[in-house]
């Protein structure tokens, strides 16, 4: 009987080890299947001056001595200049051509063994868009899993070892991210993608190549993880990727570079989200019908089949409906667009298609977003569906209608919102001292000013009041402050600007904020410390003079309002931008103009100088930004 037992025991075991091996070759199969499905449109792009710019850049990383990020970024914009980046003189080498079967079956070999060793607990089919593909976006191929696992394996091993317990993926993870240079290049044109493997490399990148070193390196070692984007954001220019890990198969956290898990937008709490999209690897059927639609004019975004909508995973949404009225130019539309504003134009983020009752319907989209939906006619032209409107945080919808019967008098103080950053930097200013001297160790200083309140990033004309003429003026920063102030313009009893012949300061500055940007009449230009405390900055004039005023600006982003440029007010009417005025700035804290329509969308356009502009309502005698 105990013979029949062990007999028994031991047929069971090496019948449960041959359904593994049969499983484990199942699953290999369906997982060949899977990318050879989904594998057509992937492709990488070659050319001799793409391989001279990867040669340039690679050996730049490579380098034993450590540049500034100033010289990575130089040396990122001498390589495009050299070696220009132009995808339609390059050789598509499409995947479904150039990819062998045993690249496939070695990437499936490597990626399922870390998957069950480190993932078991999620599905095949997130093991297959998220830990699978042999690919990230359209970067040149590489053997990459094999160079992050030797150059982390020793960092990770100890979590490898140990009882399996999922919770280690935060572990592996936050000891994966950390010790980069999280220095950013952001280019102004389109740019290589750099290999997975190369990606080890890189000292200084843009946000997608990040988002792709965190992404890879997670999926080497059977995490799985993508990439999330938004596609514009929705009340600043430019759009924006991450990383996301999955902690399971409906639950993931975002990460930057350097960053723990989750803690990516912690940074970032004032950016609003119109759409978010996670890349997969998987072509979605949803998206097939306008990504393979033969109209020349869909926009690049919804010619992309490999995304999923995941807005309502980080914040509220609702769903909007939209009735199209009847127009010779709707006759050939199919599709129509919900858009947000970047600083000049109108960016779509969604798509609806045209139904036969002519509504349109966007599901899912961000609040406290200020949205203009249009359609494209055969030509590519944009004709605007209604006004803007913004979905309020609430869910409701309102209309921007310019009114012109009804008009008011308004005073513009920025032409762009104030980041948390610029606030903080506002709020270092409140304490600080203004002192005159007539000896160069201002022994002898009275104070002539205590700053008591800065409440918008702009400048600040603050009236002094005391007796004597001084030569020696000195700024003095309060605790913990950093200096952080961009400019100190000072005005004599006849209210002329008064040049400094000398500026000097406390040690210890940055290198390119030194104490002398106080002074040197440029606001983009500022005094900022290491380490706080003991920052102080002054000036020296030829002669003692007794100051009647000073104007005081915060470190800032230069969008505020200067004195000689030009500014002009514009409101959205009938379909585009209407020119209410153009005024020249002189020494004030802003501008007043008439004759602004009620309910209006506003934009104030520096035609001077800068790039940032943002849209606006006037409300309750201020400027509310979209």
């Amino acid at each position: 009987m105990k013979c029949k037992l062990i007999f028994w025991l031991l047929f069971s075991a090496n019948l449960s080890f041959a359904q593994s091996i049969n499983d484990e070759k199942a699953a290999k199969q369906k997982a060949l299947e899977f990318l050879l499905n989904n594998m057509e449109g992937f492709f990488s792009l070659s050319s001799a001056d793409v391989s001279n710019y990867y040669k340039h850049m690679n050996s730049t990383f490579e380098r034993t001595d450590t540049l500034t990020n100033d010289q990575y970024r130089e040396a990122y914009r001498h390589a495009l200049y050299h070696y220009p980046f132009i995808p339609e003189n390059c050789d598509t080498l499409y995947d479904s051509k150039n990819v062998s079967i045993d690249y496939l079956k070695s990437n499936i070999d490597n990626a399922y063994d870390m998957w069950k060793k480190n993932s078991r607990h999620i599905s095949f089919e997130t093991f297959c868009n998220f830990i699978l593909p042999y690919r990230i976006g359209y970067e040149p191929l590489s053997d990459w899993r094999t160079a992050y696992k030797k150059e982390y394996e020793e960092k990770v091993s100890p979590y490898l070892s140990k009882q399996y317990n999922y919770y280690h993926l935060f572990s592996i993870h936050n000891m994966l991210n950390q010790g980069f240079n999280g220095a950013v290049y952001y280019p102004t044109g389109p740019m290589p993608e750099f290999s997975l493997r190369d990606l080890i490399k890189v000292k200084v990148g843009n946000c997608e190549s990040y988002s792709a070193r965190g992404v890879a390196q997670l999926r080497a070692f059977g995490i799985p993880a993508t990439i999330d984007f938004v596609p514009q954001w929705g009340n600043r220019s430019m759009g924006h990727s991450w990383g996301v890990m999955f902690v399971n198969d409906d639950y993931t956290l975002p990460f930057g570079v350097n960053e723990t898990l989750g803690s990516h937008f912690d940074e970032r709490p004032e950016l609003t989200m119109p759409k978010v999209y996670r890349s997969t690897f998987k072509k979605q059927e949803k998206l097939k019908e306008i990504s393979e639609d033969e109209d020349p004019n869909i926009p690049s975004l919804f010619r992309n089949q490999r995304y999923i909508d995941v807005t309502d995973t980080y914040v509220e949404t609702s769903d909007v409906s939209i009735t199209i009225q009847d127009s010779k130019w709707l006759e050939n539309a199919k599709w129509v667009y919900l858009a947000v504003f970047n600083n000049r134009d109108w960016i779509p983020v969604a798509y609806s298609k045209i139904g036969k009752d002519k509504k349109a319907v966007f599901e899912r989209m961000g609040r406290g977003i200020v949205y203009l939906p249009f359609y494209l006619d055969e030509f590519g032209r944009q004709h605007y569906v209604s006004d803007p409107f913004l979905l309020a945080n609430d869910g409701t919808t309102k209309y921007q209608v310019a009114d012109a019967s009804k008009t008011r008098k308004i005073t513009v103080t920025r032409k762009y919102w104030e980041s948390e950053t610029l606030k903080k930097y506002n709020s270092q200013l409140i304490g600080g001292k203004i002192v005159a001297s007539n000896t160069e160790d201002f022994k002898d200083s009275v104070i002539i000013k205590v700053i008591e309140s800065i409440d918008e990033n702009r400048y600040h004309t603050i009236p002094v009041n005391y007796s004597g003429n001084y030569k020696y003026i000195k700024y003095l920063s309060p605790k913990e402050s950093y200096g952080n102030i961009a400019e100190i313009l000072l005005f004599d009893d006849n209210g002329n600007l008064a040049t400094p012949i000398r500026c000097f300061g406390g040690m210890g500055a940055w290198e390119e904020h030194s104490p002398a940007k106080v002074f040197d009449g440029n606001e983009l230009t500022s005094y900022s410390r290491i380490s706080p405390d003991d920052a102080w900055a002054a000036a020296e004039f030829e002669n003692p003079i007794h100051f009647s005023k000073l104007r005081i600006h915060p470190r800032t982003d230069g969008n505020a309002i200067y004195a000689g440029d030009l500014y002009q007010l514009l409101y959205w009417q009938n379909g585009k931008w209407n020119m209410i005025a153009e005024h020249k700035a002189g020494q004030e804290d802003g501008i007043s103009f008439d004759n602004v329509p009620e309910n209006a969308l506003l934009l104030l356009h520096n035609a001077t100088r800068g790039r940032e502009e943002r849209i606006f309502t006037y409300e309750n005698g201020r400027q509310v930004w979209w």
